[in-house]
């Protein structure tokens, strides 16, 4: 008889709604940056379009990190959640300076994204699937 239990083969579901919660924020994150980098008005700052520039690599990068996180890497699926929550709080500063109430719901839906995300794949059994030994 054996202490441990059998390591489980199957991907739980869990772990593919975290992943779809960080693709769908990842792709509107660059979505966002693109938008927020390409603005043709004269009065966007410079601090908008490098804001925007490096959105597009956060989401990026983000959509990079979850599919390794899909494929069964604890360690990214840690650098995910690091990288969710770092948008987060950057994502939040961006809204102090003001948008309309079109962006702010933009935001807060990406932000919101992130979040359950990052929750889902911290669960139990998401984490027993990552520790589990083939």
């Amino acid at each position: 008889m054996s202490a441990t239990p059998p390591a489980p083969s199957k991907r739980p579901r869990i772990v593919d709604a975290a992943f779809w919660c960080w693709i769908a924020a990842a792709a509107l994150t660059a979505l966002l940056g693109l938008l927020m980098a390409t603005q043709s008005a004269a009065s966007t700052a410079p601090f908008f379009r490098l804001a925007g520039v490096l959105l597009v690599v956060v989401g990026l990068g983000h959509g990079y990190v979850a599919g390794r996180a899909r494929k069964r890497q604890l360690r990214f699926a840690s650098a995910g959640v690091g990288l969710a929550m770092s948008s987060v709080a950057f994502l939040a500063v961006l809204l102090l300076f003001g948008s309309s109430i079109v962006g702010i719901i933009f935001v807060a839906s990406i932000m919101i994204l992130m979040i359950t995300g990052s929750v889902l794949i911290q669960r139990g059994s998401a984490q027993e699937w990552f520790e589990a030994v083939e």
